[in-house]
Parts: structure tokens; sequence; C-alpha cells
């Protein structure tokens, strides 16, 4: 895949977005399957008309995607609910760990700078769960590592779906997570929202945040890795909980601040190992083709 300027800016765009969920969460007081399918129904109609603008290929992939970004939502609300914003985001990027041990396992083969990316990572979600374990909620840890699997399988089949508006792409996932939603709270009921300010919030957010922002990453994500997209969005740890302490003034503990932290280094360190893995292709590049030449 190729790497430019426009898919980063696509990536980072989406994490800004992104990072403004927990404030929402925290903002209102619904039940975590309302609040999940309301944004996934509001981002899905907003964009309903792109569905039929293009005919989607592969159907079996969206499905599985609308499945599990439901999965990914809901548990990412709950998580957020029963602890803290940091960390439910947090938890969220224990994503890449399971990438990357999936290339290490695929290939055969550690490599150095993914090894010290990985620990770095791993290192950060375990100082962000310590506040959970010490508190005997292990609910939240439960949570949030479901939040970092869908994750990555919401990526792997956002990934393999080439054909299709992305507009209409992102709208149908967000239709298949409120039907299952739906079709949860049919065995799980709870009442709907009744306060009208609440429903329009949650209107709104589900046309920007689960509607725009996954537009956004899809496009991204087309032009670079899965991989390199996760670790881009490692900035989430550190925006949503700074948007969180502004808006209703939570504090995250030292261990979840130590933890987001790690977080944020294990991605400068990957940006740091692909300059300078570039840095080496490309020079190598250059002296076999001046080889060539000479031959």
């Amino acid at each position: 895949m190729k790497n430019n300027s426009k898919a980063y800016f696509l990536i980072i765009a989406a994490v800004i977005i992104w990072s403004l969920s927990g404030l929402l969460v925290k903002a209102v007081n619904v039940d975590p399957l309302w609040i999940s399918l309301i944004r996934c129904l509001g981002g899905g109609i907003f964009l309903l008309p792109y569905i039929f603008k293009e005919k989607i290929y592969p159907i079996k992939n969206i499905l599985f995607g609308g499945i599990f970004m439901a999965i990914f939502l809901l548990s990412l609300t709950i998580t957020t609910r029963i602890s803290s914003s940091a960390m439910a985001i947090s938890m969220q990027y224990t994503a890449p760990m399971y990438v990357i041990g999936y290339g290490f396992y695929k290939s055969k083969e550690i490599k150095f700078e993914k090894f010290i990316v990985f620990l770095f990572i791993f290192a950060g979600i375990i100082f962000n769960s310590i506040t959970s374990m010490n508190g005997g909620n292990w609910w939240a840890i439960v949570s949030g590592i479901t939040i970092g699997l869908a994750f990555v399988f919401y990526s792997y089949n956002l990934q393999k779906v080439k054909k299709g508006n992305l507009l209409g792409i992102v709208a149908l996932i967000n239709i298949i997570s409120a039907i299952f939603y739906g079709i949860l709270l049919l065995f799980r009921y709870s009442p709907p929202p009744s306060s009208f300010n609440e429903i329009i919030i949650l209107s709104i957010s589900g046309i920007v945040i689960s509607g725009i922002s996954y537009a956004l990453y899809g496009e991204g994500l087309r032009e670079i890795s899965m991989e390199k997209a996760m670790i881009i969005c490692l900035a989430e740890p550190v925006l949503n909980p700074l948007w969180v302490y502004l808006g209703k003034g939570e504090i995250p503990s030292m261990t979840t601040v130590i933890g987001s932290t790690l977080i944020l280094l294990s991605a400068i360190l990957d940006i740091a190992f692909s300059i300078k893995n570039n840095k080496k292709a490309k020079k190598l590049s250059t002296h076999n083709q001046e080889k060539t030449v000479t031959n």
C-alpha cells in the first residue's frame, strides 16, 4: 500500500472526531444500548442516499463489519460508563498488539522494532488497567479487551470492501449496527431517552462521530496499512480524556496518565522506525538502480 499525506490527514481527522465520544457518553444519562443505537441510526439515515450511488461489494464484509462495529461501540460505551473515559479509550488500543502479534506468528519472525512498539503498548495498557483491577472492576477489563478485538475485525473487514461509494459503505455499516442493537433490546429492554435534548445530542453525534468520521477513516485506510492506521489512532487516548476533563472535570488517575504516555510513545517510536526503514529502503533502491546502469 502506498503512503501519502492525504491518507494520514484523513486518519488524524477521524481520530479527533472519535476523541469527542467520551464527552458525549458522560453528557447523557441513557442506557448504553440506546446511546449506540441512536448514534448508528443517525449516521445511517444521514448517509442513506449514498448506499444507492454505487454497488457495494463484497456484502459479506459489510455485514461482518457492521456487527463488529456494533460490538466495538457498545463495549466502548459500557467501559466509559463503568470505568473512566481514559480507561475505555486506551483499552481500544490493545488492537495494534493483536495485529503485530499476528504478524509475528504469520512470519515466524520477531522484528526488534515491532517488538519494542508491542512492549510499550502492552505496558501502557497494563498501567491503564491498574485502577480497575485494584477496585475489582474486572468487567471494565473484559469490555476493554472486547473493544480492541472488535476494532481489529472491523478494520479488517472494512479493508476488504473494495467496491462501493465510501459514504454508502459507512451508512450500511451503521444501519446493520443499529439493527444489531435493536435485536439486543428485544432480549434486554430498557426505557428509551425521554429528554429531547439528549435525543438531539445523540442524533448529531451519530451524523458526525458514527458517520463522517468513519468515512474519513475508511478512505485513509485504502491508502495506508491497517497496522499503521491503528498506530496513528493511538493519539485518541490522549485527546479523549482531555475533552472529558475540560467538559466534565473528570481527572484520570496517575496510572492512567502513565499508561497513556507509554501508548503515545509507542506511536512516536513506530513513526521513527518507519522513517528510518523508508530511508534505508530508498537508499538501497537507488544503489541497485545505479548498479544496474553501470552494468
